[in-house]
């Protein structure tokens, strides 16, 4: 069964429809893949939640639905019938436009969709995607939320720390353990106050 497709709010749709027509009817965009797309062909797909992590609420018995914090939507953006770039919104009394990146992450989120949909226990049920990220592990990753029991599933998008492996499809015990190993390495780093957020 494909993913199944969240159904963002209306507002945060339509800001990123604007901002997109204004950036490309004005020739504004900074970015390479969007300077090249045609400005007619430009759409939106896939949108998602964005899931941050801090560092201190990764501890032994965490429930990544308990600990992350939602932050804002975001959107794949097709041109000339490709994915080109990503954008983000944020909440700040309402919606608003973030910003436009076409870093490693927008071809790894493609990739990471491909393989999730190829993936026999994400065929069996129903799955809805999410980018879930942990800035101080310099760590993004897809992650499957399980609609109809809580056996989510993610996929770590490269670059990746060394306790992860790149676009391989595992499950939420796997996820977080790594994500200990990772804490706790990060917490020794020479210079880094906090060794006791791992515990």
């Amino acid at each position: 069964m494909p993913l199944e497709i969240a159904d963002p709010p209306t507002q945060a749709r339509e800001v990123v429809r604007a901002r997109l027509s204004q950036l490309a009817h004005s020739n504004a965009f900074r970015t390479p893949g969007l300077r090249r797309a045609s400005p007619d062909t430009l759409a939106m797909s896939t949108p998602h939640r964005v899931a941050l992590l801090p560092l201190e609420r990764i501890r032994r018995g965490l429930s990544l639905r308990a600990a992350v914090q939602k932050k804002g939507w975001r959107f794949l953006i097709h041109g000339d019938d490709r994915i080109v770039a990503a954008v983000e919104t944020t909440v700040r009394r309402g919606h608003r436009f973030s910003h436009l990146n076409e870093g490693p992450f927008v071809a790894g989120t493609e990739r990471a969709i491909r393989l999730a949909e190829a993936s026999a226990p994400i065929k069996r049920g129903r799955f809805v995607p999410a980018l879930l990220a942990v800035p101080a592990l310099h760590l993004t990753a897809l992650w499957l939320q399980d609609l109809e029991d809580t056996a989510d599933r993610l996929i770590a998008m490269a670059p990746t720390p060394p306790e992860f492996r790149a676009f391989r499809v595992v499950s939420d015990a796997q996820f977080v353990a790594a994500l200990l190993k990772a804490a706790a390495r990060t917490a020794r780093a020479p210079g880094r106050r906090g060794a006791d957020t791992v515990g």
